[in-house]
Parts: C-alpha cells; sequence; structure tokens
C-alpha cells in the first residue's frame, strides 16, 4: 500500500463513522446504516456495526438536547467523545466491508416511485415485531433465517460464481443478442442452435442467471411475508405488480423493493441490450422505461421515474476537482 492509499482509506474510514453518528442521531438509532456504507465505499457486502459502537454517545447528548426544539448542541466533552468515536482511537467499531461488483453485461436500473414511506417507524415496527416473536417462539425466526439464506446466495453468486471466465465471457458475447433478447421463462426452453450446453455457453449463463433470479425471488417473497406479518408494507401490492410486470420482460433477471422497503422506490437487475441512443442506453432498458411510462400512464396514483444513476461498483467517496 502506498502513503496516498492508506490516506484514502482513512479518509473514508472518517467519513463513514461520522455520517453513521449523524444517521443514527436523526433516525432514532434505527436501521442499518448500509445505505451510508455504500455511499462512502461503493458496492458491497455490509454487516452492521454492534450497537454498542455509538448508542452511549448518542443516548448521552439526546439527554443535554432534550430542552433543545431545533438544532444539536454539543458541549465540550462530547465534542472530545465525538472526535475519539470518529476516529476510531479504541477500535471499536467492528462493521465489515466485503467489495462486489456486477459482472460486465449486467446492469442495475433504480426507479423514483411517486409517493413515500417513513422508513425508521417502519423499521421500528418490524424490529417490534421481530422481538415479540421471539419471545413466543414464532417458527424460530423463519422470515429472517430464510431471507439471510437468501442474501448469502446472492452475495455468493456475485463474488463467486459470476467471476468465473467461461461465464463471464459467455456473458459479454451472447448477452446483448440472444440473453437479452428473451424474458426469464424463454431461457428455460428449446434454444436456437447457437445454445449448446458447454461452460460459457449462451445457455449456460441463462441458467446460471436463472440462480440469481430465484434468489431475489425467494427474497422478495420473505420480505413480503415478514411485512405482512408485522402488519408493515415493506413490499405493497402496488410494488409487487411493479415488479412482477418488470420481471416479465425480456433481459430482465430481477426487479424488487430496495432498502427497508415501501412505496418509493424500485431496482431492476437485467442483461444489458444492443446500444441505444448512441451508446447512452440499451434495449432493455429502454424497454423497462417504456414499460413503466406506460403503467404511470394507466395510473396516476403510480408515476414511476427512472433514475441516471448505475451500479458503480467498489466507488464510493473520492476525491473531486470541481471547476465552475
Amino acid at each position: 500500500e502506498t502513503v496516498g492509499q492508506e490516506n484514502q482509506e482513512e479518509g473514508l474510514r472518517i467519513a463513514h463513522n461520522l455520517a453513521q453518528i449523524c444517521h443514527c442521531y436523526a433516525q432514532g438509532k434505527v436501521g442499518s446504516g448500509f445505505d451510508v456504507s455504500s455511499a462512502v465505499f461503493g458496492s458491497h457486502v455490509y454487516t452492521r456495526f454492534s450497537k454498542g459502537v455509538i448508542n452511549k454517545f448518542i443516548e448521552d447528548v439526546e439527554v443535554r438536547n432534550e430542552t433543545l426544539k431545533d438544532g444539536l448542541s454539543l458541549a465540550e466533552t462530547d465534542s472530545s467523545q465525538l472526535f475519539e468515536l470518529v476516529t476510531d482511537a479504541d477500535k471499536k467499531w467492528d462493521c465489515t466491508v466485503q467489495p462486489i461488483n456486477l459482472p460486465e453485461g449486467l446492469e442495475l436500473l433504480m426507479a423514483d416511485v411517486c409517493g413515500g414511506s417513513e422508513s425508521p417507524s417502519m423499521a421500528r415496527k418490524i424490529l417490534e415485531w421481530k422481538k415479540k416473536n421471539r419471545e413466543t417462539g414464532f417458527l424460530s425466526g423463519y422470515y429472517w433465517k430464510d431471507l439471510k439464506r437468501c442474501n448469502k446466495k446472492i452475495a455468493s453468486l456475485l463474488s463467486d460464481q459470476y467471476t468465473k471466465k467461461p461465464f463471464c465471457d459467455g456473458l459479454v458475447r451472447d448477452g446483448p443478442l440472444i440473453i437479452a433478447s428473451r424474458t426469464a421463462e424463454q431461457w428455460k426452453k428449446p434454444m436456437p442452435s447457437t445454445w449448446h450446453e458447454f461452460d460459457g455457453s449462451s445457455w449456460d449463463v441463462a441458467m446460471q442467471l436463472l440462480d440469481l433470479r430465484m434468489a431475489f425471488l425467494e427474497s422478495r417473497q420473505n420480505l413480503k411475508g415478514m411485512g405482512t406479518a408485522a402488519g408493515v408494507p415493506v413490499e405493497p401490492d402496488s410494488q409487487t405488480t411493479l415488479a412482477d410486470a418488470t420481471m416479465k420482460l425480456p433481459g430482465v433477471v430481477a426487479a424488487g423493493v430496495p432498502g427497508a422497503g415501501g412505496y418509493d422506490a424500485l431496482f431492476v437487475i437485467y442483461v444489458k441490450g444492443p446500444p441505444t441512443n448512441g451508446g447512452k442506453s440499451d434495449q432493455v432498458r429502454d424497454d423497462i422505461g417504456n414499460l413503466w411510462r406506460d403503467l404511470s400512464n394507466q395510473d396516476n396514483s403510480t408515476v414511476v421515474c427512472p433514475l441516471s444513476v448505475r451500479a458503480a461498483g467498489s466507488g464510493g467517496l473520492c476525491a473531486s476537482s470541481l471547476q465552475w
């Protein structure tokens, strides 16, 4: 490692720790903080830090700010503790960050859906439901255990199986013209003569993509079941309809509700199609956008807006020289 790399890693760590403290204070210590971590470090598998890392500090600050209606006041002792906590002088931060990337040929599309959800209150209700049912022994935490299994499967596919050369070569070679032009249901059916059964063939790549599709479907089932049991709209029916319709399009691997769920967003993972608009888009991305536009026109209460963001790999925060 060079001195520059060490300084960059130290800067990212400090930015992450301070942002997590602010996030926890603003949301009443509810939430995983994954959105903060991904903004700092880029795409990764995340394990949350232990509650004891920052809860005591936040509780002390809350007590001293009970009489304040707006803003935040830090005493000198608070500022000193904050500095030590952010710089991790005692090495308390135990969160883990495992970088993960989509292989070339797979793309991420995000959508803003008209509506909104109050994530902290939703998460709080889920946690209360989890605690209550843990006390009664409800299915031994069925939804949580199965969701964890699905998440591990998704992470394993992206970090291991989808990094192997035959798969990567096959996805780049046959993805745009063969796989992206067919729906997931068609991937399972008899294929043209170009689809041969060998490692990295278009049929082999498609079958491996179906593993990812199934893992996301099982994850969605657990999230929706958990939400229904807890009385929280983790995947509301309107979002289920939108995600299911999107997953029927050619080239689409998976779609679902990101983060804490609710009404306000959707993600899609798809096989990149032939380029359109001078290479700024592709056929599958355009088809998804057209579907969302049509659905929005049919129902004024559901306005779906594709976002221009894309998967950034291990990007995250970076230094930039701005010229005005």
